[in-house]
């Protein structure tokens, strides 16, 4: 019985962490959408989260209030 227990515990932890990053990967999925979406409305590129390129090469960075 005490087997069968470790077992269960042990794959209900595996299953929670999986949904915690899955949530995690797709939080940040979402705010680097946002972040791309806003230097593209304000006339920049975006390469990398939280940054935008404007004019010059010079480098914004995205913030939010």
């Amino acid at each position: 019985m005490g087997v069968k227990m470790k077992k269960l515990i042990a794959g209900a932890l595996i299953v929670c962490a999986s949904i915690v990053l899955v949530a995690w990967a797709i939080s940040r999925h979402v705010d680097n959408k946002q972040d791309a979406e806003w230097c593209h409305e304000n006339g920049y590129t975006n390469y990398a989260t939280k940054i935008c390129v404007g004019a010059g090469g010079k480098l914004i960075k995205v913030g939010r209030q």
